[in-house]
């Protein structure tokens, strides 16, 4: 017996889900044929980019033992090739007869004689696997010239600026020089004083525009040296930064011994002036963070009461309910740059004064409200020029803090106390008479 034809049995076909269930076994499998062709290909290309950077190490070697161990730099050549673009660092550092190493930058002050000079190849790629997987090489050299003498010494100086880098052509001289000639620093910033007979020398670095991190523009060091060792010495040393202050707003008359406080990272340190111009310059190292500048001699010590001045520095007052002070914002200059500085200060306007004496004297006292004070032996005392006064008035800028104001016929002279006719034109106060009557100078502002 036979079942009927039925044209709907034979083209009835896949099902829905069976097509669903197919295309994911086929998707299952394409995918893990997809990766393990990615896999593969991936491997090739870091297998043949391996390769090459071993091929580019190996041609740094040959290349730097080519040259006298004194020529070979610290250096980064970028190469392209097959697509791929490669960075081959070059680095060195000098092994010492005492089992030390020592660059120009780190290292012992003083060691035994350089033996030989390391030279570290290190090639990576982009886009490479991991950055642990960088290629080496690595080789040791000894100079052409034997530069250590049994009955002398060497001397390394390094010259990095404030990024780190090696500073070049700067002139590097010895005192006394005995026989010793002048060198300039290579690329990497090193100089080597070559048989330097024993004793204790002063080395000096110069070049034009640059300073050192103590705004010194030729800077000094000292440094021993023995018979068949070696010395090093190293400066931070960069194109100077100008910095034009403009006090007060330009607009009152500036004591002549106005001291400018510059705060920074490095440190805090105290400039005097022997004039009242206004702006006044600054030739400073360029510390990326910047510097704050305070008008006054600021000084923080919290164990020497006597070492500190807490007066001249807004951010020092004592915070109120509504007002509060605030350290001038850190101002940065890049290398060689010129930027703008806005210097606040209290500006005192005084009318009245009639009669004889025409030099103004203005002596830190404290005790004004909020004031921080100064626990200075000598109390900072700022003095103004003869040319202060016209008609009759004189409009003055002094540091923040408490201040009595006096008049005289010499330069500094406190013979008769100013008592009347004292506006505070910035924030502050005139307050007691006679004799007891001072001039608070109040930094902070509205919360």
């Amino acid at each position: 017996m036979h079942r009927p034809f039925s044209a709907r049995n034979e083209d009835s076909g896949f099902t829905l889900v069976e097509v669903v269930v197919a295309m994911l076994v086929f998707a299952i499998i394409a995918t893990g044929f997809i990766y393990v062709a990615t896999s593969a290909l991936v491997s090739t290309r870091d297998t043949r980019a391996r390769v090459v950077a071993a091929n580019l190490a190996s041609q740094r070697i040959d290349f730097v033992r080519s040259q006298n161990a004194l020529d070979v730099r610290n250096v980064t050549d970028t190469v392209t090739l097959n697509g791929d673009t490669f960075h081959v660092k070059t680095s060195w550092a000098w092994a010492t007869a005492g089992g030390g190493s020592a660059t120009c930058e780190s290292g012992p002050t003083a060691g035994g004689a350089f033996t030989y000079k390391k030279v570290t190849v290190k090639v990576t790629w982009d886009n490479m696997p991991s950055p642990d997987q960088a290629v080496y090489s690595d080789t040791s050299m000894v100079p052409k010239t034997k530069i250590n003498d049994v009955t002398r010494g060497t001397v390394l100086v390094g010259v990095i600026d404030a990024s780190g880098v090696g500073v070049s052509g700067v002139t590097v001289s010895l005192t006394p020089a005995n026989g010793v000639a002048s060198v300039t620093t290579d690329s990497d910033g090193c100089a080597y004083l070559l048989k330097v007979p024993e004793g204790d020398y002063t080395v000096s670095i110069a070049k034009a525009g640059y300073v050192n991190d103590q705004h010194v523009d030729k800077p000094t060091a000292t440094v021993p040296v023995t018979k068949g060792g070696s010395s090093r010495v190293s400066f931070a040393y960069d194109r100077a930064a100008t910095f034009t202050a403009t006090y007060a707003g330009g607009t009152a008359s500036l004591p002549t011994n106005l001291t400018t406080t510059l705060l920074s990272t490095y440190g805090n340190r105290q400039v005097a002036a022997t004039t009242n111009a206004n702006p006044k310059t600054f030739a400073l190292y360029p510390i990326p963070s910047g510097y704050s500048f305070v008008a006054g001699a600021f000084a923080e010590n919290p164990g020497d009461v006597a070492a500190s001045c807490l007066a001249p520095d807004p951010g020092a007052w004592a915070e109120t309910s509504t007002t509060i002070g605030h350290r001038p914002d850190a101002v940065g200059a890049a290398p060689g740059g010129t930027v703008p500085v806005a210097v606040s200060m209290g500006v005192v306007r005084l009318t009245g004064l009639t009669g004889a004496g025409s030099f103004l004297t203005a002596v830190y006292v404290g005790g004004g409200d909020g004031d921080p004070g100064c626990g200075y032996a000598t109390k900072p005392t700022y003095t103004f020029g003869n040319t202060t006064i016209v008609s009759n008035a004189a409009t003055l800028a002094l540091p923040y803090g408490t201040w009595k104001i006096y008049r005289g016929t010499t330069p500094g002279a406190v013979t008769s106390q100013i008592t009347s006719g004292i506006t505070v034109t910035t924030v502050g106060m005139v307050s007691g008479t006679g004799p007891a009557t001072i001039v608070t100078l109040d930094p902070r502002v509205p919360k």
